[in-house]
């Protein structure tokens, strides 16, 4: 008897993962960046040993770049008004 490696419920959550990404919009995962910079810095705090005060800063960093390309480089547009016929 033939046994799956994968199992239906495995496959199930990974696909509600996907439907769940796919919904969100590139903001939302921009906004989701700035943490993630600050757990990054933490992480390299702690494995690496640089001060805190560094790694802080290098987190801002990061979510410096990513509020400025968000807000500056490519900001949301408006969309454009539609012809109603």
């Amino acid at each position: 008897m033939a046994v799956s490696r994968t199992s239906p419920r495995r496959t199930d959550t990974a696909r509600r993962f996907l439907v769940v990404l796919s919904g969100l919009s590139r903001y939302d995962l921009l906004l989701a960046l700035v943490p993630l910079g600050f757990v990054l810095a933490l992480l390299v705090h702690v494995v690496a040993g640089v001060s805190m005060l560094t790694a802080v800063a290098g987190g801002a960093v990061i979510g410096l770049v990513v509020l400025v390309d968000a807000l500056f480089v490519n900001p949301p547009t408006a969309d454009p008004p539609r012809d109603s016929l």
